[in-house]
């Protein structure tokens, strides 16, 4: 009698505990390129499958040491690896994730182009933003991205299409974070130019069932960005300015899920 009185007496807060426990938060961290796809290299010999790990292996300590929020961090590589895109895309599919990051370093003609650019999925794109997209998916061949009428393409693009608005959010949020981490009360060797939020036609982002955004952390083109991320301090700090991006986003989104389900 008194064990039936117990359990119906603890049963209830044991419940409204279990419904008030914040819910894990999973993120992909996509380092992009790997193997014998090295990225853009620069004229000194920096590759950006080397940059893009280094950042993600930190980003996922970060994020995984965040207090008072239960995130698991899941790499697409954790080594100098060949990883085809749409075995990222399956990966993180798979996963279930809440949010996927892809890391990559930019490139240009022009040695003066500087700084970082965050960005979400579109299918259209002016020439600038449709060049980034066209490096980073020409390596891997998966699909053609200017075949409109392949099957694979169409069903990938209505499914980011759903996390479109979601995917908006996240990259504003990781472009404040990144510009006030690095240009708010930073020394100058520090510094790193903030090239704004745009859209384009990364075949890593199309297809994710989740929030996505991939970042153009620097170009290696440029001799200052690239010394900049051969510092400890700068790439700890940068690393760091993104795990507190994804804090906002994943408490962001959480709430969201839950007013969702009331």
């Amino acid at each position: 009698m008194i064990r039936k009185f117990l359990l119906l007496f603890l049963l209830p807060a044991f419940l409204l505990c279990q419904q008030q426990a914040p819910k894990e938060m999973k993120v992909i961290i996509d380092a992009g390129h790997g193997g014998y796809d090295a990225g853009a290299v620069s004229n000194r010999g920096t590759k950006e499958k080397d940059v893009a790990l280094e950042i993600a292996l930190l980003l996922k300590n970060y994020i995984e040491n965040l207090s008072g929020l239960p995130v698991q961090a899941i790499l697409t590589r954790s080594e100098d690896k060949f990883v085809p895109l749409i075995d990222r895309v399956s990966l993180a599919n798979k996963s279930e994730g809440d949010l996927f990051i892809s890391l990559h370093m930019n490139a240009s003609p022009s040695r003066r182009d500087t700084g970082f650019e965050v960005y979400f999925y579109d299918s259209t794109g002016d020439a600038e933003t449709s060049a980034v997209a066209k490096r980073e998916n020409e390596p891997n061949g998966v699909v053609d991205s200017k075949d409109k009428n392949n099957p694979l393409y169409i069903l990938w693009d209505l499914a980011q299409n759903e996390f479109s608005k979601e995917s908006s959010e996240a990259s504003d949020v990781i472009q404040a974070a990144l510009d006030g981490a690095l240009n708010e009360n930073s020394e100058t060797s520090l510094k790193l130019r903030n090239r704004g939020v745009k859209q384009a036609d990364f075949l890593v982002l199309n297809g994710m069932k989740m929030p996505s955004v991939l970042l153009e952390m620097g170009f290696l083109t440029n001799n200052g960005d690239e010394e900049k991320f051969k510092k400890k301090e700068f790439k700890e700090r940068y690393a760091e300015a993104i795990a507190s991006a994804v804090r906002r986003i994943c408490r962001k989104f959480d709430k969201k899920s839950e007013t969702t389900v009331k």
